[in-house]
């Protein structure tokens, strides 16, 4: 091949290349001589917690440390792994070895729990009657007619339940076959209803930045009422909270409350929503993660842990409480027992 033959090609790129370098020069010019530096003067980069200056707030600091006294003797907790419960069991290891610490005992599942697929009624009845505390923790199944019955007992017999949920939402996992859609749903709405409380439809978001923590997702809650669950406590950050919706008559009483401008993601309504709620021995919050190791030591969240374990272990259940249901021919609503807001 000739010089000639490769000169003229390669002459003809060249050409072309400089043509377009000139082009963008002088677009650049005409549009104002330059561009501004990433994320800065963009038009229509709004609402203003998306601007450069907030993108990158610093998250609560975290820190503190859990703690449980015994006030009624050592006691023993159960955490409910009967249904289809949704939480790791290492997530909860710091407030475990807090209850572990303070002489307390805690089994996460045993009995007919352990083995799936939850209690028999009479076997309910009598794994409970081994615990003076239940923790319950995002149930996707519900609690049988048996079960639910015999829970109401427990608390009227003095035993003393904790129950920690997520409004129901869609959920995205990896499998062998790649991503796949879900919807999770909260499964005690028929339990804590007998206590005059049910969880809400929707999930909460605040826009704020002073009313979240990283996103818009982890909102703030305030006290509403005074006791054991609200002393010494500020604000609580919640993962991703719902709301508590009270049912009849109820005695229930709102412990916090979300924070102003807080609203529903679906129906985007503000709103005053309760994500903490104690009727007597039983106590609602309308979020899970929050006990996790990665979220206890978010803003307060340490010191509600170590209320919620402090009200675990305030019981006063007698050892034959809830009764099995061939001692007493059959299951009965019980009836909270009067007591302090400890």
């Amino acid at each position: 091949m000739q010089l000639d033959e490769i000169a003229k090609p390669l002459g003809v790129f060249v050409v072309v290349v400089l043509v377009a370098l000139a082009g963008t020069a002088i677009l650049s010019l005409v549009a104002g001589g330059g561009s501004a530096p990433d994320g800065q003067n963009v038009q229509g980069q709004s609402p203003g917690q998306y601007q450069p200056d907030a993108v990158n707030e610093e998250p609560d600091p975290e820190e503190g440390n859990l703690s449980v006294g015994t006030p009624e003797g050592e006691k023993k907790i159960l955490i409910d792994t009967g249904h289809s419960n949704r939480f790791e069991a290492d997530e909860l290891e710091p407030m475990v070895e807090a209850l572990a610490e303070a002489g307390h005992e805690v089994d996460v599942g045993t009995g007919s729990q352990a083995g799936g697929g939850g209690f028999g009624q009479t076997g309910y009845n009598e794994t409970l009657q081994e615990y003076d505390a239940l923790l319950v923790i995002s149930p996707q199944a519900p609690f049988t007619e048996g079960e639910r019955k015999a829970i109401d007992k427990y608390v009227g017999g003095g035993g003393r339940v904790v129950v920690l949920g997520e409004a129901t939402q869609p959920s995205v996992s990896s499998g062998r076959f790649g991503l796949s859609l879900s919807q999770e749903t909260f499964g005690a709405n028929g339990m804590t209803e007998n206590f005059g409380m049910r969880m809400g439809a929707d999930v909460l978001y605040n826009l704020d930045d002073d009313a979240t923590d990283n996103n818009f997702k982890q909102i703030y809650a305030e006290t509403s009422s005074g006791g054991i669950l609200t002393e010494e406590v500020d604000t609580i950050n919640l993962d991703v909270s719902g709301y508590i919706v009270p049912v009849g008559d109820t005695d229930a009483t709102v412990k916090y409350t979300a924070a102003e401008g807080t609203r529903a993601l679906e129906s985007d309504r503000t709103g005053e929503y309760p994500v903490v709620v104690r009727n007597e021995g039983v106590v609602f919050v309308a979020d899970s993660e929050f006990v996790e190791r990665s979220e206890v030591y978010d803003a307060d969240n340490e010191v509600f842990v170590s209320n919620i374990m402090q009200f675990l272990v305030s019981g006063t259940k007698p050892d034959d409480v809830p009764e099995s249901p061939s001692s007493d021919g059959g299951f009965g609503g019980g009836t909270p027992s009067p007591s302090s807001d400890r």
